[in-house]
């Protein structure tokens, strides 16, 4: 986050200051492309009228680094870039404190088109808060005011839609594999399944042998991963999401005929 989100300021003609780090490799590096200086743990050196600190920390070390932080840029506006932290949890350091949180998974390699990431953001003030967003229009895509409340369900929803929906891919890979299938065969089926939740609501496409009632299917299916337990109870407590989630929102998909040949 600190990596991608830097050099996107950057490029952005918002200059970084500075880059503080625990290990001060890690800071130095950053702040060499980024044009800035570099401390480690030194919070004294922090500039005390800086326009906007931004903790691209780790979510069980934000508490800590607000803390030693605090005494030390006592008018200074800081955010957090967490989508799983409350934005209260900086209240009890600084007077200005908000969430700059862009949603999307990021790794110091990849570079992600900023254009397309949607950034959530909150303050304690409405004046810093038109701050964010001014910033976060010139960072990345749309913008949203996301409150605490709101960004923990979001948070929660992103899990499910990346972290969860990427190990089903993952297992589906290693299923394929004990047979010597390439994984590609599925890539299509997984576009189409993507295109068809983002252009309708996903309970409205469901598919599959779950929603069909298809119990020799699912039996068979259950046989199968006898020598994977884990992935077998994940089966099943899926399929029964899929069926109980059906009944208790009385969604009722309408399914064209040939839904019943596909997977």
């Amino acid at each position: 986050m600190a990596t991608q989100l830097g050099k996107r300021l950057v490029e952005q003609g918002m200059p970084v200051a500075q880059v503080l780090s625990r290990n001060i490799e890690h800071a130095s590096k950053l702040a060499l492309a980024l044009g800035a200086d570099s401390y480690s743990d030194q919070w004294s050196g922090v500039l005390p009228d800086a326009g906007w600190i931004i903790l691209a920390v780790s979510d069980d070390a934000i508490n800590d680094v607000a803390a030693a932080l605090s005494p030390h840029v006592p008018e200074v506006l800081v955010t957090h870039t967490s989508g799983a932290t409350p934005g209260a949890v900086l209240k009890p350091f600084f007077k200005r404190y908000g969430v700059f949180y862009p949603l999307q998974s990021f790794s110091e390699e990849h570079t992600p088109d900023w254009s397309a990431v949607p950034f959530c953001v909150d303050a304690s003030t409405e004046t810093d808060l038109l701050f964010l967003e001014k910033k976060a229009e010139r960072v990345g895509g749309k913008v949203y005011r996301v409150n605490d409340e709101q960004r923990a369900v979001l948070h929660l929803g992103a899990v499910f839609a990346n972290n969860f929906a990427n190990h089903c891919f993952a297992v589906a890979h290693e299923l394929l594999e004990t047979q010597g299938l390439p994984f590609e065969l599925l890539h299509p089926l997984m576009r189409a399944t993507l295109d068809k939740a983002l252009a309708h609501p996903p309970a409205e496409v469901q598919t599959g042998p779950a929603l069909r009632g298809d119990k020799d299917t699912i039996d068979r299916h259950i046989q199968l991963l006898e020598v994977h337990p884990l992935w077998q109870e994940m089966y099943r407590l899926m399929s029964e999401g899929i069926v109980t989630g059906f009944l208790n929102n009385s969604v009722t998909p309408e399914l064209p005929p040939n839904n019943r040949s596909q997977p």
